[in-house]
């Protein structure tokens, strides 16, 4: 039996699997995008009029242009059919809610090929149940017309009359659903494409017509959506007269579901000499997010594609425009943005410091990036000064993770610094040790530059993510502690260049003090590094003389946010006046002339604002 269920979709969404399952993207030629394989904008289609279609695109894309199915079907992408045998509580709407499309979903509703098959069996249509429309306050399905706020009752009782002059054998079973208390919803079926052709010729036809005598052009755009709302309308007309010709046995109902977020898995968005690069953060943190991809498109090389995906929970639609603006006409360069807080909303995302919530977003990173070989991560707080696409080429030699090991650590645990109380407090070689649970602790990494290999993610990763996260532990570095503990004993430490702090203004003292052997490797790595990263709390934004601080001016000034980002910092600091020797001078000047690449600093100027700024930063903090 050959069943194809087509899933209408205007973006990219969790889609289910399976040869009877195919997704289309509709409104194809309003889209530039491409985001699907069938879409409706080919051979004979009216993709051009989704805006007032609907999903009737897809529809009609499948009626004129395929054929041969013993049965046809309709779902949308958050909106499927429950082709299992237990009753399930649904919501006011009658739809059974779930937080995603994952395994468990697909198992609970029987949502595969075979699942469909068994549960279509030889009925000719498939329904969702019906649902009553006085659980939102109507009286009958046509008051329920009239009562949408997006609705104009003079529409759909003008289709009720083109109905009636065209298929008169129907006007009864149009009076029929006015005056009931019930009907079907969403435009979702499966029907025998004989039936299938039938509706179809019979939906179009109605519409076709209704559309020639209807004014569109005062409508808002929900407005705008007319026929594919009356459409539902006539869908019940159409059933309520095959039950009569044909009994009632023919028709199966089924439950409805609806998912709450429907992207947890992300996918490709170029074929080949792909470099997909991972970065995390949030609004307040878009200038120097910011920062860091226009470092890396700088650093880029034409013979590579970079897919950069930003994992996020609340970057506005002002902030995506700018970043995506940053590839503007680079073909070989993709920003895409996905919202991924709804994964965590069940946990308590413990953070302190500097620190913000979407740090732990990279926990799922191997979950999310399971369509990917491998993801580099970068954090936002850096500025990449080498060509990415080398990194992401580094051999793993069979590990599942590359990062850089951690000289804070190591240095934290020569000089027995305590971690945060409620962590124990104990000494950071016995928190390593004990609290995170690694036996080795000079295995410790940093990470804020990881290469992912998604194919040798450790066994039962996800489930033991969930328990930590689930457990609410604090962690002296967060997600940082939990991933050291995943992945203990399957790194491959990549060369320091990759990830060397920039000092957060500690390099003659605390830096200096490192064991000898990893000091000469961060000194070495200091000279000429590949990715310059700002970690700890002294940023160059808020301290623009701290070291590095030069790199990043000079990738920030060519980017869209260097003048709120330095006037920023200027309002911040513009009541500070410290006195050093002959000078009184305000730290918005140091900063303006720190900012400044007309005017150069001397070096014996430099050196002395240098060590008034640092005066005046500990007065500050």
């Amino acid at each position: 039996m050959r069943i194809e269920i087509y899933i209408a979709a205007h973006k990219e969404a969790d889609m289910l699997s399976g040869s009877c399952f195919i997704p289309i993207q509709v409104g194809k030629t309003l889209s530039g995008e491409d985001i699907y394989p069938v879409t409706d904008g080919t051979g004979d289609n009216i993709s051009e009029r989704n805006h007032s279609f609907c999903e009737l695109t897809a529809l009609y894309w499948i009626w004129k242009n395929t054929s041969g199915q013993d049965y046809v079907g309709l779902f949308h992408y958050r909106r499927h059919l429950d082709f299992s045998l237990v009753e399930r509580v649904e919501d006011q709407w009658g739809r059974v809610v779930y937080p995603a499309l994952d395994a468990e979903y697909v198992d609970a509703n029987n949502l595969t090929d075979a699942g469909a098959a068994f549960f279509i069996g030889n009925k000719d249509i498939i329904l969702p149940r019906l649902w009553n429309v006085e659980n939102a306050g109507s009286r009958t399905m046509r008051d329920h017309y009239g009562n949408g706020s997006h609705h104009n009752i003079a529409d759909y009782d003008l289709a009720i009359e083109i109905l009636k002059d065209k298929y008169p054998s129907y006007a009864p079973f149009a009076w029929k659903v006015n005056e009931s208390q019930a009907g079907y919803f969403t435009n979702m079926f499966v029907m025998r494409r004989s039936i299938f052709d039938q509706y179809c010729a019979w939906l179009f036809d109605i519409l076709f017509e209704l559309e020639k005598r209807i004014d569109l052009s005062e409508y808002s755009i929900q407005e705008d959506r007319v026929f594919g709302y009356i459409s539902e309308w006539l869908m019940n007309i159409f059933v309520e007269k095959y039950v009569h010709d044909h009994g009632p046995d023919g028709v199966k109902e089924a439950q409805g579901t609806f998912i709450e977020n429907t992207l947890t898995t992300i996918r490709p968005f170029f074929d080949s000499a792909a470099v997909p690069v991972v970065m995390s953060f949030n609004e307040a943190f878009v200038p120097y997010g910011g920062a860091c991809i226009k470092s890396l498109i700088d650093t880029a090389s034409a013979s590579s594609n970079y897919d950069i995906v930003v994992i996020n929970e609340n970057i506005s639609a002002e902030s995506k425009a700018l970043l995506t603006g940053l590839v503007a006409g680079r073909t070989n360069l993709s920003i895409r943005f996905f919202s991924v807080g709804f994964l965590f909303d069940k946990f308590v995302l413990n953070t302190h410091m500097h620190f913000s919530k979407e740090t732990y977003f990279r926990l799922y990173i191997p979950l999310m990036f399971s369509a990917y070989e491998r993801v580099l991560y970068l954090d936002a707080d850096m500025i990449v000064k080498h060509d990415v696409a080398q990194l992401l080429a580094t051999d793993l030699q069979g590990q599942a993770i590359g990062a850089v090991r951690d000289c804070v650590m190591i240095g934290f645990r020569k000089l027995r610094i305590p971690a945060m109380a409620e962590c124990g407090g104990q000494d950071a070689d016995t928190y390593v040790r004990g609290y995170v649970g690694l036996p080795d602790p000079a295995g410790y990494f940093q990470a804020g530059v990881l290469i992912f290999d998604i194919a040798r993610t450790p066994a039962g990763y996800a489930d033991k993510v969930r328990q930590i996260l689930a457990t609410g532990r604090r962690y002296w570095f967060l997600d940082q502690d939990i991933l050291n503990k995943l992945y203990q004993g399957n790194v491959h430490y990549l060369d320091m260049k990759w990830n060397v702090y920039h000092g957060n203004g500690d390099v003659h003292t605390f830096f200096a003090n490192l064991p000898s052997s990893i000091r000469k490797i961060y000194m070495d790595a200091r000279k000429a590094p590949y990715i310059i990263h700002y970690a700890g709390e002294k940023k160059p934004w808020s301290f623009p003389l701290i070291d590095f601080a030069t790199d990043f001016w000079t990738v920030m000034r060519e980017t869209p946010w260097y003048e709120f980002v330095l006037m920023r910092n200027m309002k911040a600091t513009s009541e500070t006046v410290v006195h050093h020797g002959s000078f009184t001078v305000g730290l918005r000047d140091i900063a303006r002339a720190v900012a400044n690449p007309i005017a150069p600093l001397g070096s014996k100027r430099r050196s002395t604002l240098r060590k008034i700024y640092n005066v005046a930063q500990k007065v500050r903090y």
